[in-house]
C-alpha cells in the first residue's frame, strides 16, 4: 500500500474491505476495536451515480459519474455471490473487534435476513443484541401508491463479542399541555400506570418522589418533564429499536450533502458510535461511501479506519474529512484501479502558485513526495451547499521554495474519482506562467 501520515490520523483506505483488516492488523490493533460499521451493497441489481453540483441550483451544472455497481445477476452468480463476497469480509471484520466490540451491519429487506444467518454463524446466535429499523423515507409517492406497504426502512442488525454493552441514548418527546400536571412542588410531570413495577420497586419510587396515588388509591409512576430548545415540556425517553427520529439526508444541511448517491445522516452515525463506544475508541467502516462513519468518529473524538474500492467515494470522503479538520493518512493498495487524470497545469508567479488546469477540480494539494509517498503541505476541496464554493485555485509557495528553486508537487483529485499529479521545480512552473502571458499577449495582439 501506498502510505501517507502518522499512524495517530484517521485512516482512509483506497482498497477492499480486507485490505483494510490487513492495515488494522499491521497497526497492532486486532482485538482492540471497539466498534465496526459495515454498509455494504444491497444486492440491489442497480448501478448508483454521484452527482457533483457546480453552481448549486438544481438546473445549474452538475458532474454525474458512476460511485458503484451493485449487480448480481443470475449469470454474475446472483444471490450466492453476493454472499460469497460479504460472508468472508464479516468474518475478517469480525475478528477486529475487542472483548466489548460491536458490529453494525446496515441493510434493507433484500439480505438482512440473510446477513443474521451468516453472523449467527460466526459470532454465534448468543452474541445477537439487536435488530435496529431506522425509517430512512416517508411512504410518498409512487411507493405510497403502490398495492403494498411502502418499503421506508432499512435495518441494521448488530452483534457484540462478549463484553459488549449498548447505551441508549435518550430524546426529548412533546407532552400534549392537557396531560401535564404539576406536583407540590411546582415541578411538571406526566404519568403512566405502574405496569409490572414490583411493591420493592415502588417503594424505592415513592422514596424518590416519583409515585403519584389518585383519590381512589391507585398508583401511577411520574416522569419529570423537561423542556426543549423551543420551551415545550416534554418527557425524556430512552431511544428504542424503531430510530424514527433520525430524519432522511435530504432532511439535512444541505453543506453535508456530498452527492454520493447512498450517503447516510450523519446524525444517524453519531448516534452508533456514541452508544457503542467511548472517546478515543477505534471506529472501522469498510464500506465507507461518502465517509460519514469517519466524519461521525471525528467529531466525537473517536479514530477511524475506513474504506472503499470505489475511486469516487475515495475522492469524495478525502474532501469532506478534511474539510472537517480531520488529520488524515490516505492509503491504496497496490491492486486496485486509480483513475489517471490528464493535462493537470501549475505556474508560478512571485511566490503565488496556480493551479491553471483543471478549472474545477473537487480538491488539490501542495506537498512533497519521496518513496511514493506524499506529504500534503497545503490543500483546498470544494465546499458544497446551496451555492457551492469552489476550492481555492492559488496557493503560497511552500517555505524557502521561490529562492532555493526547490520541487514542487502537486496532487488533484477529481469528481470522477480521478488523480493527476504534477511534479517540477519552481523554475519549470514559472517558465509556464510566462509561456502562458507571452500566449495572452499574442490573444490580445490579435484582437
Amino acid at each position: 500500500m501506498d502510505f501517507t501520515g502518522t499512524s495517530t490520523r484517521h485512516s482512509l483506505v483506497h482498497g477492499d474491505a480486507l485490505d483494510l483488516v490487513e492495515l488494522v492488523r499491521k497497526e497492532g490493533l486486532e482485538g482492540k476495536v471497539d466498534m465496526v460499521y459495515v454498509d455494504p451493497p444491497y444486492a440491489s441489481d442497480r448501478d448508483y451515480v454521484a452527482e457533483a453540483r457546480l453552481d448549486g441550483p438544481a438546473d445549474g451544472r452538475a458532474l454525474r459519474t458512476l460511485a458503484y455497481e451493485d449487480r448480481w445477476s443470475r449469470e454474475r452468480g446472483g444471490i450466492g455471490a453476493y454472499l460469497d463476497m460479504l460472508a468472508p469480509r464479516l468474518d475478517a471484520l469480525a475478528r477486529l473487534l475487542s472483548p466489548r466490540g460491536t458490529i453494525w451491519v446496515h441493510l434493507d429487506w433484500r439480505a438482512a435476513y440473510l446477513v443474521r444467518t451468516i453472523l449467527d454463524e460466526i459470532l454465534g446466535r448468543d452474541a445477537f443484541k439487536n435488530e435496529i429499523v431506522w425509517r430512512r423515507a416517508p411512504n410518498l409517492g409512487r411507493q405510497a401508491a403502490s398495492s403494498q406497504f411502502g418499503r421506508t426502512l432499512d435495518t441494521i442488525v448488530v452483534y457484540g463479542r462478549e463484553q459488549a454493552t449498548l447505551r441508549p441514548p435518550t430524546r426529548l418527546e412533546p407532552i400534549d399541555p392537557s396531560a401535564i400536571r404539576w406536583d407540590e412542588e411546582g415541578r411538571p410531570f406526566t404519568s403512566a400506570p405502574r405496569g409490572d413495577y414490583t411493591d420493592a420497586s415502588i417503594e424505592k419510587l415513592e422514596a424518590e418522589g416519583r409515585v403519584h396515588r389518585t383519590a381512589t388509591g391507585r398508583v401511577y409512576i411520574k416522569y419529570f418533564l423537561v423542556k426543549n430548545s423551543e420551551g415545550v415540556l416534554c418527557r425524556e425517553r430512552r431511544v428504542d429499536a424503531l430510530w424514527t427520529d433520525v430524519p432522511p439526508l435530504r432532511h439535512s444541511v444541505v453543506s453535508e450533502r456530498t452527492g454520493y448517491p447512498t450517503q447516510k445522516p450523519r446524525a444517524l452515525l453519531e448516534r452508533i458510535i456514541a452508544c457503542a463506544t467511548d472517546p478515543g475508541a477505534v471506529v472501522v467502516d469498510a464500506f465507507a461511501g461518502s465517509g460519514t462513519t469517519a466524519v461521525a468518529a471525528h467529531a466525537l473524538g473517536r479514530r477511524a479506519y475506513v474504506s472503499d474500492v470505489s475511486p469516487v467515494a475515495i475522492a469524495v470522503a478525502r474532501a469532506r474529512l478534511l474539510r472537517e479538520g480531520a488529520p488524515l493518512e490516505l492509503h491504496r493498495a497496490a491492486e486496485v484501479s486509480q483513475p489517471k487524470m490528464k493535462g493537470v497545469k501549475v505556474e508560478v508567479r512571485g511566490d503565488r502558485l496556480r493551479l491553471v488546469a483543471p478549472a474545477e477540480p473537487l480538491a488539490w494539494a501542495v506537498g512533497t513526495e519521496e518513496d511514493g509517498v506524499f506529504r500534503t503541505i497545503w490543500h483546498s476541496e470544494r465546499v458544497p451547499g446551496k451555492k457551492p464554493i469552489p476550492a481555492v485555485m492559488e496557493a503560497d509557495l511552500p517555505p524557502g521554495s521561490a529562492s532555493s528553486d526547490g520541487g514542487l508537487h502537486v496532487r488533484v483529485f477529481g469528481d470522477d474519482g480521478s488523480v493527476g499529479d504534477w511534479s517540477g521545480t519552481v523554475s519549470e512552473a514559472r517558465a509556464g506562467a510566462r509561456t502562458r502571458a507571452r500566449g495572452e499577449d499574442r490573444t490580445e495582439a490579435r484582437r
